[in-house]
């Protein structure tokens, strides 16, 4: 029986595509928002909703460095935007995350946190 060259590559890609498919990685999107940025100054009239709950996956986290960042509400578009917790690595060894929290002031409702600080 002869071998025909052009069907063997076709089908030694066809595998290769296959086995690449099946072990392959998935690779997140980069989120439209950012997590930590203490620069950005949100005044809201109103009070934010209460926090909602939102328990820690209990899979073990995508590396052994990243910790599990809590949701929290955000402001977008004149309202309140609740945005899910995610998994993220701390900037530095042994940095904590501090979470956003909305203080009323005297010119109503002020986010502030959400960012990296160092210990």
């Amino acid at each position: 029986m002869q071998s025909i060259p052009g069907r063997s590559a076709a089908l030694g890609a066809g595998a290769l595509a296959v086995a690449a498919l099946v072990t392959g990685c998935v690779v997140a999107p980069a989120e439209p928002y950012a997590y930590g940025n203490p620069a950005a100054v949100v005044v809201s009239a109103e009070a934010p909703p209460p926090l909602r709950y939102e328990p820690v996956p209990v899979a073990v986290a995508p590396t052994a460095t990243q910790v599990w960042i809590g949701g929290f509400w955000d402001w977008s578009g004149g309202r309140y935007v609740w945005r899910e917790g995610r998994w993220a690595a701390p900037p530095h060894h042994g940095d904590r995350w501090v979470p956003r929290e909305w203080v009323r002031g005297p010119h109503g409702w002020q986010a502030r946190g959400g960012h990296w600080e160092r210990r």
